[in-house]
């Protein structure tokens, strides 16, 4: 019977190998495995989901943290179920699949992904195909994480164009849904719960299907990304300017930014603004939203997912990480 946790891999940053090679464990590293998609129902009908496994170093606690939402802009209505184990007994990582028990699995295939969800009150089941395929991120997958330090970094690739039909059940209602995944896989060695390392990530989705990864520390002035062309090639895109243009004060009393103006030199439309299209939520120890990204006309153009760490607009915090871990 194969194992379900293989042996961690070695970290390498620059003469890494695959993506499915770099798609399990490694050693020394926290990562994450993290699907965001926009959905349509056959009335037309917007919804967005996430399904993440995050693996976490630290000291000597490795808990893995199971995180899934589905957002109806309808209604308003979001749903988010988190679940922490320190036990590998519900835990299945190998180099086709992530699986935690029977809630969320995310197995890779010929053809494509599938995503399996089941939670009381919704449940998601789709097929992802691979699309234009996958790319690596900033400097041929290596990120700087805020602090120019060796081992402040992480390893990251994703899908970012994968086209994804199946059903979504919500309260006992099963709905035909169609539209786009975005899959990342990162992870590295760097400190989790450092403020210099927090970041405001973006993903902008272009409806021409051209896409933007924006990874941008504002607390230390730095960014990094990548611009993907719609017949997949790709290059490092870190010579962006963005801005907050508003900010939101959350439970807690954590501020994050709200909105941002961008300007892209010398790429597709230059100047666009980025609004959440409904409040974000808290996830973990995180903000995450939906945004509309618009043109200078005023013309919705895409789709924006941004992930918001608190230490990005924040001095102090706490995130209490542990605090539900199933023992």
């Amino acid at each position: 019977m194969p194992k379900r946790i293989p042996r961690p891999i070695p970290y390498r940053l620059k003469d890494h190998g695959s993506f499915e090679e770099e798609w399990g464990i490694h050693k020394k590293s926290s990562e994450w495995w993290y699907a965001t998609g926009v959905l349509n129902d056959e009335q037309g009908k917007l919804y967005s989901y996430q399904v993440t496994l995050l693996r976490i170093r630290a000291a000597c606690l490795r808990p893995y943290i199971l995180m899934l939402a589905l957002t109806d802009f309808e209604t308003g209505r979001h749903r988010y179920r988190q679940r922490i184990t320190l036990s590998t007994k519900r835990i299945e990582i190998t180099q086709t699949r992530v699986r935690f028990g029977e809630e969320a699995l995310v197995e890779k295939r010929p053809e494509g992904m599938r995503v399996v969800v089941r939670q009381p009150d919704f449940s998601l089941d789709l097929e992802l195909r691979y699309g234009k395929g996958a790319v690596w991120h900033c400097d041929g997958g290596a990120l700087t994480m805020g602090v120019d330090q060796p081992n402040q970094t992480t390893l990251y690739y994703s899908y970012p164009n994968m086209p994804t039909r199946g059903g979504i059940t919500l309260d006992g209602a099963r709905l035909r849904v169609s539209g786009k995944t975005w899959f990342d896989k990162q992870g590295g060695p760097y400190a989790l719960l450092r403020p210099e390392t927090h970041w405001e990530w973006f993903s902008l989705r272009f409806f021409d299907d051209e896409e933007m990864m924006l990874f941008s520390f504002p607390q230390d002035d730095y960014r990094d990304g990548t611009y993907i062309r719609r017949d997949g090639g790709y290059e490092r895109l870190n010579d962006y300017e963005l801005g907050a243009t508003s900010f939101i004060t959350v439970e807690g009393g954590l501020k994050y930014a709200d909105g941002w103006s961008l300007c892209v030199p010398n790429r597709k439309q230059e100047r666009y603004t980025i609004r959440p299209l409904l409040d974000g939520q808290m996830n973990l120890g995180y903000y995450e939203l939906l945004a509309g990204v618009y043109a200078e006309s005023g013309e919705l153009v895409g789709h924006c997912f941004a992930e918001l760490l608190p230490g990005t607009r924040n001095k102090t915090f706490s995130v209490q990480l542990f605090q539900r871990a199933e023992r």
